[in-house]
């Protein structure tokens, strides 16, 4: 036994020192490359996509007429006296409107974000002049424009181009009877839309808000051919800007307050040796605060020269055509109050006014042929309120009245140069 475990004990110690050199040996080889890691696959660019997003509403209007509407579906304007026809009864649909919201998806090398609208109503007139005809109106063309808008951590850039509102006094009253031809228009609302290039700028800083925006936009006036009036014929767009600054104090009280300006030039009896270039203009300032959560309140005021006809208020096209030298001077404003008791039920009430010049007027016609003094409006003023039921997301309905008045510079003998009209509407509206 003791010569088996001397033998055992021998081996151990042998093995030992063998087992040290095998170790060393193991560590002094130099260690295996790890295998090379696969190339990450190319990352593939981002398709560009289009996002299309329709909306609109479904309108229906019951109009009934106190007095004579020279339009019969918009008290924009009492008819003169002589003209008297008494009321009317009519239902138009012809408001109802369809557009369509586009965005885009993916990297351009502008680094602009896209945007654009498309929109439509059916307000562009008749087939024919029969009564019949009076439920097929004709499409037409409201808004089609593109932006592209880059954003900086100081506000946002964007460059607009196609056909937009003016920059010029952009709010409108609320109302359900009165929508494609505004509340209040010819009564204090300038309003246009024209085909534009806009470079406007947005900045958001804490509670205040920022918006400067410059436009030139197309020449509108009454002349004709459509493609050749005053304005195209002196070769100069019109020109606009508008600056606001916005503040939200509260969740429920916060407005905007912002002016606007417009230039044109007009050459009026082109290649005649009394041709002439006018100059005319437009100052605006508009307001939209909301005092409470129940109350509501937005205005606008307008003053200019030479301009009227652009914004489609109460001036005369005949005068400024046959005596270019006389400019008539304008002004008017509206207000709107909104009382909201409960979010179902809107209570509006408003009042609009626009005069022109009375002695321009008179001065400017005298050279026209025949004399239109009898039809040639210097005043008119809009007195509007109305209950407006929310009735969902997607339903309203409402109640609204309106009486109108208009001051002509004249009358048949024995007649009042100042006529009344009034409007009752019942509108019910699907949005979509």
């Amino acid at each position: 036994m003791k010569a088996l475990k001397k033998l055992f004990v021998a081996g151990l110690a042998l093995s030992l020192p063998l087992a040290t050199l095998a170790q060393a040996t193991e560590a002094a080889k130099p260690a295996e490359a790890a295998p090379a890691a696969a190339p990450a696959p190319a990352a593939k660019p981002a398709e560009e996509t289009i996002k299309v997003t329709p909306y609109g509403f479904v309108l229906l209007n019951a109009y009934w007429d106190g007095n004579t509407l020279v339009n019969k579906d918009y008290p924009g304007q009492a008819a003169r006296a002589g003209t008297n026809e008494g009321g009317a009864f009519l239902m138009s649909a012809r408001q109802s409107r369809i557009g369509m919201r586009l965005a885009t998806s993916g990297e351009n090398w502008t680094g602009a974000a896209l945007t654009g609208v498309l929109e439509f109503d059916f307000k562009a007139g008749h087939l024919s002049t029969a009564s019949t005809a009076w439920y097929n109106g004709v499409m037409r063309l409201r808004l089609a424009a593109m932006t592209a808008t880059w954003k900086t951590p100081y506000g946002n850039w964007a460059v607009l181009a196609g056909q937009e509102y003016g920059l010029v006094n952009p709010l409108f009253a609320e109302s359900l009877a009165w929508v494609a031809d505004p509340l209040f228009w010819q009564a204090g609302n300038l309003w246009r839309r024209a085909p534009q290039i806009r470079l406007s700028y947005n900045g958001q800083f804490d509670a205040v808000g920022l918006s400067l925006a410059a436009a030139m936009l197309s020449p509108a006036d009454a002349g004709t051919p459509v493609d050749y009036g005053y304005g195209n014929a002196s070769r100069t767009p019109n020109f606009e800007a508008r600056a606001a600054v916005s503040v939200k104090a509260a969740p429920d009280i916060s407005g905007t307050v912002g002016a606007g300006y417009h230039m044109q030039t007009r050459r009026y009896r082109y290649g005649t040796p009394t041709e002439k270039d006018v100059d005319g203009w437009m100052f605006g300032a508009d307001a939209d605060l909301n005092l409470t959560q129940f109350l509501q309140v937005k205005g606008e005021y307008f003053t200019g020269e030479g301009a009227d006809d652009t914004y489609n208020t109460i001036g005369s096209p005949a005068v400024q055509v046959a005596a270019p030298n006389q400019k008539v001077k304008s002004d008017g404003f509206w207000a709107q109050g909104i009382v909201k008791p409960i979010p179902q039920v809107w209570l509006t009430i408003g009042y609009g006014q626009a005069k022109a010049n009375k002695g321009d007027l008179t001065d400017a016609i005298a050279g026209v042929t025949p004399d239109p003094t009898n039809s040639t409006r210097y005043e008119n003023s809009q007195l509007a309120g109305g209950v407006l039921v929310n009735a969902g997301k997607f339903w309203r309905f409402g109640v609204e009245a309106m009486q109108v008045t208009t001051k002509y510079l004249a009358a048949p003998a024995g007649s009042d140069p100042e006529q009344k009209a009034t409007q009752i509407a019942v509108s019910s509206q699907l949005k979509f």
